[in-house]
């Protein structure tokens, strides 16, 4: 009977670490290289479809980034053109952030941005966007690691995601 409390016992212990494992934060790359954006341009190859977490991209705006009223929220869209291969070839995939847990982000035109956050195929009416990234903020689920985003070296959410 002891031996059985003390497994249920270590059961229940790991399972409450497992809870409480903080997300990991990722460094923001120093220069914006077809290498970063290597696990993209291989889920925009495959078309993926479907979320996945923890994808960087980096690239340069296309125009000024935009406000846009969602179900969840104010959101700002910023469009990006992104080094897929060292060959020049190139996508445009849409950055998504959330003004309610990333703060206002702006992105004037041709500025630098970096974000790593959960990857979506673009519908068509997101066109002529190949791919986007969003939930660019703290871990909100699991398996998610904190998300950011940077604009000319400003990096948002301003405020850390310690737990």
């Amino acid at each position: 009977m002891r031996a059985l409390l003390a497994v249920a016992l270590g059961a229940v212990l790991i399972a409450a670490g497992a809870c409480g494992a903080r997300a990991k934060t990722v460094s923001v790359p120093v220069v914006c290289t077809p290498g970063v954006n290597a696990r993209l341009a291989q889920l925009i190859a495959e078309h993926h479809d479907g979320p996945v977490d923890n994808v960087l991209v980096c690239g340069t705006t296309l125009e000024p980034s935009r406000p846009q009223r969602g179900f969840r929220g104010y959101h700002e869209l910023i469009p990006l053109r992104v080094p897929l291969a060292n060959d020049g070839s190139i996508a445009w995939v849409e950055v998504v952030t959330n003004d309610d847990l990333d703060g206002v982000v702006h992105a004037p035109r041709n500025a630098t941005v970096y974000a790593y956050g959960q990857y979506f195929l673009t519908t068509k009416r997101q066109r002529p966007f190949v791919a986007g990234i969003h939930d660019v903020h703290c871990a909100t689920h699991r398996g998610a690691d904190d998300g950011w985003v940077v604009v000319n070296g400003a990096k948002y959410p301003r405020v850390g995601c310690g737990g």
